[in-house]
């Protein structure tokens, strides 16, 4: 049986969860970057126009999610 400490975890979790997946797709007046500013591989346009205001590479921002794991 879960204790209030379990509750309210669990709570914060899930809204953590809901802030970040709100501001993901958050519009941003940022332009997009052409090349990844972490490795410098160039950002393909297709990713630049899906999600506006990026700035790192596929490889480099599974990378970023990883670590925050």
């Amino acid at each position: 049986m879960p204790d209030e400490i379990d509750r309210d975890q669990e709570f914060n979790e899930q809204r953590l969860e809901d802030m970040i997946e709100q501001n993901r797709f958050k519009s941003t007046t940022t332009p997009s970057l052409p090349y990844c500013r972490l490795c410098g591989k160039p950002i393909p346009d297709k990713r630049r126009q899906t999600l506006p205001g990026v700035t790192t590479c596929i490889e480099c921002q599974t990378a970023l999610e990883r670590r925050q794991r």
